[in-house]
């Protein structure tokens, strides 16, 4: 076993040599929500060039038809799913409400993950009441989890607790750092891009939201030689996701959760590899490897 515990520490250097050779940019997350209402709007956010999350509403007129053509332009999907808000705003079809038995909640929500198709993950459209409270939070990530769909947390309040909630249902999430268009204006839109860029920069990686305004969607249809000046790397929403919020079986055999491990360290590295390797090597230990 020592040989076999050798071999794998072998892979798994490699692998990350390898990953952090080809991978030396910051990363940056867009998601466009609000996709659905307005069709040529969304359209054309559907054939933005790159590595563009959409956010879909349910049951919305042009939400499937987006969808379809979003997926067949290499886009990834989310489910924009409508939260209550504290200032009571009406949230249209499929609206998820506070005080809403969980039966009538769960079908709800699960109408709405079924009314898109290729759904990798879900994100609240307003939800500024909602987020704050802990039990419908806690039916989200309950079929969240049986899922398999990621959670990001838009942070429409100061006083969420779906972040907090997914982690405890092991829920992969993320979270909002900047909104782009609050001000539908090329400066403002830009400027709340570069302070994305340069949080990306900082941290390693940032998550940034817009909407598919006209002026919006004019910036990030220009996005690509900024982002390549300031090496700065455009991925999907689940690109972010952490390592650890990728389960390893553990029943899989060995060669199995190599395979696993080596895919994850070349497509979703984190920036610290004694951490990497260190966590891999409980895995193993729990695998009974000595």
């Amino acid at each position: 076993m020592n040989l076999i515990r050798v071999w794998v520490l072998a892979i798994l250097t490699a692998a990350w040599s390898q990953a952090r050779s080809d991978e030396t940019d910051a990363r940056l997350v867009i998601i466009i929500d609000d996709i659905g209402y307005n069709r040529i709007l969304s359209e054309r956010a559907a054939r933005l060039p790159g590595a563009f999350t959409l956010s879909v509403l349910p049951f919305t007129p042009h939400g499937l038809a987006t969808a379809l053509l979003a997926h067949d332009q290499g886009k990834e999907l989310m489910l924009h799913a409508p939260m209550s808000n504290i200032n009571n705003l009406p949230l249209g079809p499929g609206g998820l409400y506070s005080r809403t038995n969980k039966d009538l909640f769960i079908t709800t929500l699960r109408q709405d993950l079924n009314n898109l198709p290729f759904i990798k993950g879900v994100n609240n459209h307003m939800g500024s009441r909602l987020t704050q409270e802990i039990e419908p939070m806690n039916w989200v990530m309950e079929e969240l989890q049986a899922r398999g769909v990621y959670f990001v947390d838009s942070r429409t309040s100061a006083q969420t607790k779906a972040f907090e909630v997914a982690h405890e249902y092991h829920v992969p999430c993320l979270k909002r750092d900047v909104f782009l268009d609050d001000v539908q204006d090329t400066k403002a839109i830009t400027q709340q891009l570069s302070r994305a860029i340069k949080i990306a920069r900082q941290q390693g990686s940032a998550i940034a939201i817009g909407h598919p305004y006209p002026t919006t969607l004019a910036v990030l249809e220009n996005i690509q030689p900024l982002l390549l000046q300031q090496q700065v790397s455009l991925v999907f929403a689940s690109q972010l996701l952490p390592i650890q919020d990728l389960p390893l079986t553990k029943t899989a055999n060995v060669s199995n959760n190599c395979a696993v491990i080596m895919i994850m360290l070349c497509f979703n590295a984190p920036p610290k590899t004694e951490l990497v390797l260190a966590n891999y090597m409980i895995q193993f230990n729990f695998l009974g490897i000595k």
